[in-house]
């Protein structure tokens, strides 16, 4: 039954984390309007943010990706796959406390969250079910 709920937990923490991308990714446009608005960033500089915006939106769905590919590994019985989704929890929980502290805005617990989520999730699902 943990092992389950782990399973479906883990699952759908890294669906929300893909889908994020497109959450993120849909704000670019209008970040766009603002930055050629301010006359007190260039035009190629503003291009350069709105690039990185849409690159961080890729990361986010290939963050999403990798979870979702290390939790349909596990389920195929594999439990030394856990790396890179671990890599990307503890940068979730690393760069949300970071961003709560520099930015004083409570929506980037978010990211403690899920990251906190697919570390927590992954214990049951390192275990041999055979075991």
């Amino acid at each position: 039954m943990i092992r389950r709920l782990a399973s479906i937990v883990y699952l759908v923490t890294g669906v929300l984390i893909g889908l994020g991308a497109f959450g993120h990714g849909s704000h670019a446009p209008q970040l766009g309007r603002v930055l050629a608005a301010s006359p007190a960033i260039d035009a190629s500089m503003a291009a350069v943010i709105v690039a990185v915006w849409y690159f961080v939106s890729g990361c986010m769905l290939a963050f999403g990706a990798t979870v979702i590919w290390t939790w349909w590994r596990s389920r195929r019985g594999a439990r030394d796959i856990f790396f890179p989704a671990d890599a990307i929890a503890v940068f979730y929980i690393v760069a949300g406390v970071a961003i709560v502290i520099y930015t004083h805005i409570p929506f980037f617990w978010v990211f403690v969250v899920f990251g906190a989520l697919l570390l927590i999730a992954s214990v049951p699902l390192r275990r041999d079910s055979r075991h």
